[in-house]
């Protein structure tokens, strides 16, 4: 087998990964198209997204977000007032950063919670027109503390230090 066979093998099994994403979605909207409206109010945009990344097992991971939800209970989809942001964390040696997108409110419209055992981040934000709702475990404990966070453009920023930090050992002369 040539390394040409192998490539072709690996994009085969890459389109049909995307084209069995592609089958849900539309099946999922025709599920969402197809019901009755619900009584009450209705939210008047409807905001969903996915993201795509690879896990540590090398196998993809879809996280989806917005407020259009899938609820497993029922076949059916359903739209909410809350949007469950895009939200990436990078973890570092001392640090971890937390990047949200939440445009549409002001500084002043969010609120920031970190459980009592520093391992639970919690956002709100309720502007005039969206409301913004995350609960995200972090990968360490945090100082709350020392935390800061900005807002600029529609995007939140948090750097949160962790309690324990990764020691990184000593080197060992070799004689």
């Amino acid at each position: 087998m040539s390394i040409f066979d192998e490539f072709e093998r690996f994009m085969r099994r890459w389109q049909k990964f995307f084209e069995e994403i592609e089958r849900q979605i539309e099946e999922d909207f025709k599920r969402f198209s197809a019901q009755p409206p619900s009584f009450g109010s209705r939210p008047r945009y409807y905001y969903y997204g996915f993201e795509i990344t690879v896990g540590p097992d090398g196998k993809p991971v879809v996280r989806e977000f917005g407020n259009v939800r899938r609820r497993s209970d029922v076949e059916k989809i359903e739209v909410v007032d809350e949007i469950d942001p895009l939200t990436d964390i990078v973890e570092e040696d001392d640090k971890i950063k937390v990047v949200v997108d939440m445009p549409g409110v002001e500084k002043d419209d969010i609120k920031l919670y970190i459980s009592e055992d520093g391992k639970t981040l919690t956002i709100d934000a309720k502007g005039k027109e969206r409301r913004y709702h995350k609960e995200i475990k972090l990968p360490a404990a945090v100082d709350p503390s020392k935390a800061k966070a900005t807002y600029k453009n529609g995007v939140l920023s948090i750097e949160l230090e962790k309690t324990e930090k990764k020691k990184k050992g000593f080197e060992i002369k070799i004689d």
